[in-house]
């Protein structure tokens, strides 16, 4: 499955863009089209003009393909849009709808603060993930990947309850848990131990990611739903294993009053990378540290700390303690 921050999709080729002179050729071709119908002589004319690049026309024509292109390229966004792995803020809210899902309310906010703090949302990646999970939910967590949804979609599933009080009447109740959990899970997954025995492996949003007692409860007693827990499965919840470790390098650039440039880029495209990695079952590569060191500008790099890979296993998770950059001049 496509997990984004993972994996790469090529976008379709019906948002492809043609070059400028694909499209000026035929911008040209469809003018010297449209005067021909009234009058061929003045399209030979119009047609040696254009051959011609100092002409006023010429150029205009030139203009009026780069305001097409740009349109183009606008309505291509426009499409893109449409795709859940493409989408962004409240179009990525209205995509996710089609399975019932929305963004999660990480923190309420406080309306009468000064100034007023908002409420924060679950990111886009975040929502994303979820949504290409939704199919492994729609009869129960029996699947490693429905583990995993169920796990983040903590407590927004109501419990559904149907009763027949007299004959020729039902009644649908649908129940929501008070004080949801929702939103503080930030990874899990299903790991079969045994002949009939799944552990669930959380990792939490807060801190280094290890999940608290109360929301290891909550994941436990939302399994244990007739909804949600299969049958033939025996569920126990366990907490996820941090893997802590520290990102420190000595990077050289020419010499330049940049250094303190430079140091913030490194240190932000680094903490970038660390929490994309903060995951089950992710890799910290030392190469990866410092080819971001290299994109931040540094020519020479003297790295000491990972200095060999952070492989986690699915019971695991990298968790970045500490990033160091020191900027010294060549």
């Amino acid at each position: 499955m496509f997990i984004p921050g993972q994996n790469n999709l090529a976008k379709p080729e019906v948002v492809a863009v043609p070059t400028f002179e694909q499209q000026l050729i035929k911008f040209k071709q469809a003018v010297i089209d449209h005067v021909a119908k009234s009058d061929p002589s003045i399209a030979t004319s119009v047609e040696q003009t254009f051959s011609n690049e100092a002409e006023l026309a010429t150029k205009m024509v030139e203009a009026c393909t780069v305001v097409l292109q740009t349109r183009i390229r606008e309505l291509n966004e426009d499409a893109l849009q449409m795709f859940a792995y493409w989408a962004k803020g409240t179009n990525l809210d209205a995509k996710v709808a089609d399975l019932g899902l929305e963004r999660q309310k990480l923190t309420e906010g406080d309306a009468n603060a000064f100034p007023p703090v908002l409420p924060d949302y679950e990111s886009d990646e975040h929502l994303k993930l979820r949504y290409f999970l939704a199919p492994y939910s729609f009869s129960n967590a029996g699947p490693k990947m429905g583990y995993k949804y169920h796990a983040m979609t903590l407590d927004e599933r109501p419990t559904i309850k149907v009763d027949s009080p007299e004959p020729d009447k039902v009644i649908v109740t649908y129940e929501f848990e008070k004080g949801s959990m929702a939103g503080k899970v930030k990874d899990a997954t299903g790991v079969k131990t045994a002949a009939g025995k799944v552990d669930v492996i959380l990792l939490a949003r807060s801190g280094d990611g290890t999940p608290s007692d109360a929301l290891t409860v909550a994941v436990e007693n939302y399994f244990m739903r007739d909804d949600v827990a299969p049958t033939t499965d025996e569920i126990t919840v366990s907490k996820a294993v941090v893997l802590p470790y520290r990102m420190r390098a000595i990077a050289y650039i020419n010499k330049a009053p940049d250094t303190s440039v430079t140091k913030v880029e490194s240190e932000k495209l680094l903490q970038i990378y660390a929490d994309e990695q903060h995951r089950l079952g992710a890799t910290i590569e030392p190469s990866m540290v410092t080819h971001l060191l290299h994109q931040a500008g540094a020519k020479k790099i003297d790295l000491l700390e990972p200095l060999s890979a952070i492989t986690a296993t699915e019971q695991q998770a990298p968790y970045c303690q500490l990033i160091d950059i020191e900027i010294r001049t060549l």
